[in-house]
């Protein structure tokens, strides 16, 4: 199994621009598709994506509402599966071990960032249980903090239900991904944070989301009224 990301080149591949470019125009059909502040993504240089995760449909959520492409983790037990591992890795995902602690894959991520690029990271980890909001890792305060690159709180509302646990083909629905304000690093004045500094801004990532979240339900429940 490959570790490394998919080399950074000046072209993108014409399957992942395909995606991102029509799947936001198809799933207006098929239930709805709203994008909130993508004026937030810089236009060039690297940035840590900071979503919750809910659902396998997320990624392609989120790189579909981005104006640039992103790298993702992935987790490697999906690289395993032959075609799929393939077809991901072409879509600028790259294995991560979730057990333990992952140095090849963090000094790759830190590697993408530093080079401009964007970086999609969960920062709880794996998909909830439930859908509602879990405790955040420091792990995308972390990686952003040694490339010395903004994180920007990304809150995805609807795709656990377009995409729900055990299901093997999408289902209509509202699809809502919303983007804050970057958090930058310059207002901790250093680079190498302590845990205690790392667990403060991962607080503060996991509130931003959870405001997101609310402006969402508010604009799904007056969706359903009408």
């Amino acid at each position: 199994m490959r570790k490394e990301p998919e080399p950074i080149r000046s072209w993108t591949w014409p399957h992942y621009e395909m995606v991102r470019i029509f799947l936001p125009k198809i799933w207006r059909l098929f239930g709805g598709w709203r994008v909130a502040g993508q004026e937030h993504i810089p236009d060039n240089g690297g940035a840590v994506i900071a979503p919750n995760h809910i659902s396998f449909f997320d990624p392609p959520a989120v790189g579909s509402s981005l104006p640039r492409r992103t790298y993702y983790f992935a987790k490697k037990e999906l690289f395993q599966i032959s075609l799929f591992g393939w077809l991901i890795r072409k879509c600028y995902a790259f294995p991560v071990d979730r057990e333990g602690s992952d140095v090849t894959a963090f000094r790759y991520a830190v590697r993408l960032l530093q080079k401009g690029e964007l970086l999609v990271v969960f920062p709880e980890g794996g998909r909830s249980q439930d859908g509602s909001l879990e405790e955040g890792g420091i792990g995308a305060a972390l990686i952003a903090s040694r490339a010395g690159v903004p994180i920007i709180p990304c809150s995805l509302w609807g795709t656990d239900d377009v995409l729900p646990r055990g299901a093997w083909f999408l289902h209509t629905g509202l699809v809502q991904v919303s983007f804050a304000a970057p958090i930058t690093y310059e207002e901790y004045r250093e680079r190498r944070l302590t845990k205690q500094q790392l667990q403060q801004v991962t607080e503060r990532i996991m509130s931003t989301i959870a405001k997101l979240r609310a402006d969402q339900e508010q604009f799904a429940a007056q969706c359903k009224q009408r």
